[in-house]
């Protein structure tokens, strides 16, 4: 018999959620955070959710967030909680480990994972997390790391290692999480490692007292993505990438039954019941579709589709509830429901890679794999309105004219498909396809200039296409010089063997495009399209972002560690600026008097958040830094008054900043 399930006890948070996550000089938070792991209460009262803003905690019976906790960093990326509730764990991505009671909301023990060793030292993020059922030890797993280390969960003192340090460097799929599982009597530690041949996972069983390896046990498909054992103790079961299902008996080590009637491609999620039963949720993200069944008895118990989209993440607990994140809604079962609690949330998964405002400001626009979300600014707390623009995942370009106009570009060989779509509603848009004239090449970029309907097309061999949207026509052709040269991407001591055009960036006015190559070591172009020709004097190495100030005359240039403000009519440099290293977004005001500028995530620096920074153009004086996202910055855009500011991020969020206390209203 298992241990008897204990209650959790939430204290939930004062106000409305938004006033729990916004920074200082943030108006407004769109989206909660995307779901990177989910874990539901062994009383099933609560469900967790691990984002990259923070853990969400859910009353499961009305799913509204009660409280917001570790916000100060975010980034999570396991979850996992006590069998008898009163303790909780989260490990996040700077592979920080944190331990929380339950019962009073607070955070007991901090731990720190020792990282990578070789070939660099380096922090590994949190991937897999596991009590034991008596409280006595916490197991971690991390990202490039095939060791599991225990703590004593209610100090953080180091219990144990287990691994086999021939297995480290066999690893082909690193990336995905390594999971871990105790026995009901806390004696046995299960995890997964490398196999011995390519593409083959092994699970390991250690006495946790004794810290021998008692088991391997071998011709696992890859990969293997879950693990449990029977609340009786005498079986572990095992559950693959590979539609498969495994159950091993605990006593001999001799598999016991295979099941594989289920999708070849699916992740499935083994988990017991509290009665014994052993369910699987088989997750096939290509098609929507989640389905739990009862394995034993071949029967479906529950199905989820996803009509549209792909299923982000799903969970089917111990105590038979089962959980889906959807692309835009919590869908909830639990135990003796026939249909799901259909709820719509906050929790926006996919990277906002471009941001635009409405003309009137009234709208916010996000372009991001596949589609285009629409925020009302005055209603952040709604959901947003989804706009398709395709069915394959690639960026979503947003920008405005009279209405905001989402492109996105599709590259196949020599030949680019491009689809413009205006507004929440032009879904009939018809794509356009371009054919390189070079029929040896491939597309590596393209962009489009929406006031004079131009597209500019790159390809493998350095050359630059520019054709008229209207009449199909080409307008004009540059090439690179030096030339670039294109290689088959394959990893050359850690690098890609890749030297192309990666990013085409026009101005506003659609007269001039700057060409950013992928090698830091080769010059970016400044190209005349009324004239047809190159600007030689703007070349620059080791170059990451460009901006257009609204009037064209300017462009802000990223470069590693600084700013360089450029002017097209003299050809000179204006001012250069230092600045922290990973810019990734630049972008002006309205007014061309202000410019804001976005970093990377840099991992050197250690710092809880990613800053903005505002610059005055005139002077180049940096009169405001707002700190708020915990990672990446992907886009920025003024309002067309210039009084907000708004910034997309990695963390799947916008915030938007108010700008008046610092240049005035």
């Amino acid at each position: 018999m298992s241990e008897k399930i204990g209650s959790t006890h939430i204290v939930a948070d004062k106000g409305h959620p938004m006033s729990w996550v916004l920074p200082e000089g943030a108006i407004s938070r769109f989206g909660h955070g995307s779901v990177m792991a989910m874990a539901v209460s062994p009383d099933g009262a609560y469900l967790a959710a691990a984002t990259k803003i923070g853990l969400w905690w859910y009353e499961l019976a009305t799913m509204q967030p009660i409280a917001l906790w570790d916000r100060e960093r975010g980034m999570l990326g396991a979850i996992t909680i006590s069998l008898d509730g009163r303790l909780a764990a989260t490990g996040n991505w700077d592979g920080v480990i944190k331990v929380w009671d339950t019962q009073r909301s607070t955070c007991i023990t901090k731990i720190v994972h020792p990282g990578l060793k070789k070939p660099v030292p380096r922090t590994t993020p949190i991937r897999s997390l596991a009590f034991s059922p008596d409280n006595q030890h916490l197991a971690a797993t991390g990202f490039r790391c095939e060791i599991v280390y225990t703590w004593n969960p209610r100090t953080g003192t180091p219990l144990a290692t287990f691994h086999e340090p021939e297995r480290e460097t066999r690893s082909s799929s690193p990336s995905l999480p390594r999971p871990v599982a105790f026995s009901p009597d806390s004696r046995l530690l299960a995890c997964t490692a490398a196999g011995t041949t390519e593409g083959s996972d092994v699970v390991l069983v250690w006495d946790v007292v004794t810290g021998e390896r008692i088991a391997c046990l071998t011709e696992q498909p890859r990969f293997v993505r879950s693990l449990c054992f029977s609340p009786c103790g005498q079986t572990l079961a095992i559950g693959s990438n590979k539609g498969t299902v495994q159950v091993w008996n605990v006593k001999t080590w001799e598999q016991q039954r295979v099941y594989q009637n289920y999708d070849a491609t699916a992740h499935m999620s083994v988990c017991y019941s509290q009665e014994g039963v052993l369910h699987a949720t088989e997750n096939t993200p290509e098609s929507g579709t989640v389905v739990v069944w009862d394995v034993e008895r071949d029967k479906k118990r529950y199905t989820y589709v996803e009509k549209e989209w792909e299923t982000e993440k799903a969970l089917f607990s111990s105590s038979s509830h089962f959980v889906v994140a959807g692309e835009k809604e919590w869908a909830v079962w639990s135990p003796g429901d026939t249909k799901p609690r259909k709820l719509p949330y906050l929790h926006i998964n996919g990277t906002p890679n471009s941001v635009a405002f409405s003309q009137d400001g009234k709208k916010l626009a996000a372009g991001r794999y596949g589609s285009t979300l629409f925020w009302d600014i005055a209603n952040p707390t709604q959901p947003p309105t989804f706009f398709k623009i395709s069915d394959d995942p690639q960026d979503i370009f947003v920008s405005t004219s009279e209405k905001i106009r989402s492109t996105a570009f599709t590259y196949d060989e020599n030949s680019v498909e491009i689809t413009v779509k205006i507004g929440e509603t032009d879904e009939n848009t018809s794509p356009l396809t371009f054919t390189l004239p070079d029929p040896e090449a491939a597309v590596t970029a393209a962009a489009h200039a929406p006031l004079r309907h131009l597209i500019a097309c790159a390809d493998s061999k350095g050359h630059l296409y520019v054709w008229d949207m209207g009449s199909g026509d080409m307008r004009c052709v540059f090439t690179h010089s030096p030339p670039l040269c294109f290689h088959t991407q394959t990893p050359l001591e850690g690098k890609w063997d890749d030297d192309r055009i990666s990013r085409l960036i026009f101005s506003h006015d659609g007269k001039h495009l700057v060409s950013i190559p992928s090698s830091s070591g080769t010059m970016a172009n400044l190209w005349d399209i009324d004239t047809g020709k190159e600007i030689p004097e703007f070349r620059v190495n080791s170059f990451s972002t460009v901006a257009f100030s609204p009037c064209g005359h300017k462009i802000a240039c990223g470069m590693g560690n600084k700013i360089r403000l450029w002017d097209v009519n003299s050809c000179r440099t204006l001012w250069n600026l230092p600045h922290d290293p990973y810019l990734r977004a630049l972008a002006f005001s309205p007014c061309g008097k202000y410019l804001a500028s976005g970093l990377w995530w840099n991992p050197s620096v250690k710092t809880e958040k990613v800053p903005i920074h505002l610059w005055e153009v005139a002077t180049g004086e940096n009169i405001a830094t707002f700190w708020g996202h915990p990672t990446d910055i992907q886009d920025l855009a003024f309002s067309p008054d210039g009084t907000l500011l708004a910034s997309g991020s990695f963390d799947s969020t916008l915030l938007l900043w108010d700008l008046k206390p610092v240049i005035g209203s």
